[in-house]
């Protein structure tokens, strides 16, 4: 490896190679999504999330 390297717009570069990309404020009401509803799934990089919302905060918009 090395020093850093700009890279350009990270946004542009993600639309043009197709990927989707979601920037969430909060992973958690996703993840129930995911979880729910797609056979297999996988949430190893979830330890780098903020924590849950207390359960109350969770429901509260439902």
């Amino acid at each position: 490896m090395g020093p850093a390297e700009p890279v350009g717009d990270l946004l542009r570069l993600h639309q043009d190679a197709g990927s989707q990309l979601r920037v969430l404020d909060n992973l958690w009401d996703f993840w129930d999504a995911v979880t729910a509803g797609t056979p297999s799934f996988g949430g190893i990089r979830l330890r780098n999330a903020l924590p849950l919302p207390r359960p109350d905060a969770r429901t509260a918009g439902a």
